[in-house]
């Protein structure tokens, strides 16, 4: 009975869990690509990086990540922890290794039609 019970537990939990960020988004934050990260922006997104703080056009905020990747070489993101948010957005924040330091990102999305938009994107110096 017990084995059934957690089996039913894990399956609800892969069927309604957070869905994971996007392998793309992903891999565009590790190569420092902010062309391809501003491909899941909406028409604004809110913006918070050092030196950098609002909403943002999607235009603006691409120009202030590929500045930001400038300065900023990236050797390497991983995600530590995915969860949801209010109004069915969910939030994954991660590690980003660059050649000036560690910085924590939390990226706010939605999920619709298998499409990921990005809210909100905050990548803030972990040291």
């Amino acid at each position: 009975m017990t084995k059934l019970l957690v089996n039913i537990f894990l399956i609800l939990a892969l069927l309604f869990g957070t869905p994971p960020i996007s392998g793309e988004l992903t891999s565009a934050i590790k190569a420092g690509d902010a062309n391809k990260i501003s491909a899941f922006f909406g028409e604004s997104v809110d913006l918070n990086i050092p030196e950098n703080e609002g909403v943002y056009s999607k235009t603006q905020a691409k120009l202030i990540l590929k500045t930001f990747f400038l300065k900023n070489q990236p050797s390497d993101f991983s995600v530590v922890h995915n969860g949801d948010s209010k109004n069915n957005s969910h939030y994954s924040i991660g590690n980003l290794k660059t050649n000036k330091g560690m910085y924590r990102v939390y990226i706010l999305y939605k999920e619709q039609s298998g499409t990921t938009t990005v809210l909100e994107l905050r990548i803030e110096s972990d040291e």
